[in-house]
């Protein structure tokens, strides 16, 4: 006999310990399940960073209050405590492929000197760990070690299985169970989606590194031309767990060796030990508008594009519960019931990002000679617009490329060409190859 329930959580990572913590505060009677044995274990590559003090990410600002110790929502009046380490950082940083040039976003002399806080790292474990203690005193029933085989509407609400054969029956669901999301695939969500590839990545923790103005994250593009691997992209920023130890992103081991041992940036990492690693598996998909279907709320990753960032998850996890909350309250139980998430979603998430923005500014720097990026990444002496939200960086780049325009056409007229016919259909076809070797599942 299924066990009943006002909502079910599928998914205790950020969004889904967020939504099921917030629900059950509210009074609803809530499950939560999951596959691994500890939900707050990180177990899979994550930056483990929160964005603050830039543009507007989902029009909201958050902060955090080292005073509270709490993740403040201004816009949306609610924050999330949280008593770990962090470990501020004061900009981000494209280096070129000759380790010495850099195009600057936000001021790092400035911020670093007490201006302003750029982004922090945090702790994740211990923020899990805080929310699934809220959880439980708050009376979340907790399924973990579960792996969700199926999720069905029926008459009322909605059925989820598991692997073990238990059948959980809530007015709601919500999917919090990622990018790869069971649920989205087994309602069809994928359907109307576009495919762009499967992706994957190992994320490295390496102590004893060393270079100037560090407290930052920073990106780019080196080049093997002996081995064999061609270009190699890196993404590196501050670890919260030692101040000489750093979160290091890479596509392949032998990458991860060819940047710590030979390249133009080797010289970081004379003194260096490698800590851990970890990976991850993602498939990308074009995003949804309505995060909804047959009493189902979508949250975090589950229908978005790539990432929504632990600022992302947290707060549609948070938005989405008091949303079935109220949905409960009125007798609505239905997808008019909880219309304003996803007013919500679609204002400030889906109309507010295009995903081929998100796009761009990977596929941007990738489009260019070794040669070129080390001229580009010179003539832009400019700080630009401190930002680190995904979707705006391509353009911030642009106005930053904008008043040396002439300058390339003079000196670099193949490179001047290039840059203008980049366009978001540039880097939606170029990125066409890498969808054949992903596997869509709808």
């Amino acid at each position: 006999m299924a066990k009943k329930y006002d909502l079910i959580v599928v998914g205790g990572g950020t969004s889904g310990l967020e939504a099921a913590k917030t629900a059950a505060q509210n009074g609803l009677r809530v499950a939560l399940v999951e596959m691994k044995t500890s939900p707050a274990k990180i177990q899979r590559a994550c930056a483990q960073m929160f964005l603050v003090n830039m543009d507007s990410f989902y029009n909201e600002r958050m902060y955090f209050s080292r005073e509270q110790k709490k993740w403040v929502y201004p816009a949306n009046n609610f924050s999330v405590t949280y008593s770990g380490g962090y470990r501020e950082f004061y900009g981000c940083h494209f280096i070129a492929p000759d380790g010495e040039h850099r195009i600057e976003f936000g001021d790092y002399e400035k911020n670093s000197s007490g201006a302003g806080t750029a982004a922090v790292v945090f702790d994740k474990q211990v923020l899990l760990q805080g929310l699934y203690d809220e959880g439980k005193k708050a009376g979340v029933d907790y399924y973990l070690e579960r792996t969700v085989t199926d999720v069905r509407k029926e008459a009322g609400g909605v059925a989820v299985h598991t692997h073990a054969g238990e059948k959980m029956f809530g007015t709601f669901c919500i999917a919090a169970d990622g990018i790869n999301s069971l649920v989205a695939r087994k309602l069809g969500m994928n359907k109307n989606r576009h495919f762009f590839t499967t992706a994957s990545g190992i994320s490295f923790y390496v102590s004893g590194v060393s270079f100037d103005r560090s407290e930052m994250i920073c990106m780019g593009n080196t080049y093997d031309h002996t081995g064999g691997l061609g270009g190699v992209h890196f993404s590196m920023l501050p670890s919260v767990y030692r101040d000489d130890e750093y979160w290091l992103y890479m596509h392949s081991q032998e990458k991860f060796d060819y940047f710590t041992k030979k390249s133009s940036f080797s010289h970081w990492f004379k003194n260096a030990e490698l800590q851990h690693k970890r990976c991850c598996v993602i498939s990308m998909w074009s995003s949804l508008r309505d995060p909804f279907k047959d009493n189902v709320l979508f949250v975090g990753d589950t229908v978005w594009f790539a990432e929504a960032e632990n600022n992302g998850a947290l707060l549609s996890g948070h938005k989405a519960a008091n949303a079935v909350s109220q949905a409960l309250h009125t007798g609505r139980p239905d997808g008019q019931g909880v219309r304003e998430y996803r007013q919500w979603w679609a204002s400030n998430w889906y109309d507010t990002h295009d995903y081929r923005d998100f796009l761009c500014y990977p596929v941007f720097f990738r489009l260019f000679s070794e040669e070129d990026l080390n001229y580009l990444h010179k003539i832009i002496d400019t700080k630009l617009f401190w930002s680190l939200n995904p979707f705006n960086l391509y353009n911030h780049m642009q106005k930053g490329l904008a008043p040396h325009l002439e300058q390339i056409k003079k000196e670099q007229p193949v490179l001047a060409q290039k840059i203008a016919g980049f366009s978001r259909d540039t880097a939606m076809r170029l990125m066409k190859p890498a969808a054949r070797l992903g596997y869509p599942a709808y």
